[in-house]
């Protein structure tokens, strides 16, 4: 594998957005690696979720640019996460995601220059339902 890229996102409701941002993702390296997080994972900073982590694992195994699936990723993404899966860099959407503590998710990624965005797709979200 010449260079990867990994993705942290929630994906409880997988719809077009999603898919969009997976083939962004896919177009900056060679090989698309997904971290998916668990149910837990989810609950803790977003609430519950709609589908459960063995669903969606599926349903992003079944979008075509994702090469390989990370079960129970963390949902602060770490250098010890990307250097495990042997990725270069993580991609996120241009939206801000941040932890309990109020601080960006990011940017440990953006610090060491490991970090690259997409653009989210506009008028297209499942966070507000």
């Amino acid at each position: 594998m010449a260079s990867s890229n990994g993705k942290i996102r929630c994906y409880d409701i997988v719809h077009f957005g999603h898919a969009n941002q997976l083939r962004q993702a896919k177009e900056m390296g060679d090989y698309l690696i997904v971290g998916v997080h668990t149910d837990e994972e989810i609950a803790r900073y977003k609430g519950p979720t709609v589908f459960n982590e063995q669903e969606r694992y599926k349903m992003i195994r079944a979008i075509k640019w994702v090469d390989k699936v990370v079960e129970g990723a963390p949902y602060i993404a770490t250098l010890e996460t990307l250097n495990a899966y042997n990725c270069d860099f993580c991609v996120h959407g241009d939206d801000v995601s941040l932890g309990e503590n109020g601080l960006d998710c990011y940017r440990f990624m953006k610090q060491t220059g490991r970090y690259r965005e997409c653009e989210r797709t506009a008028g297209i979200s499942s966070s507000n339902l």
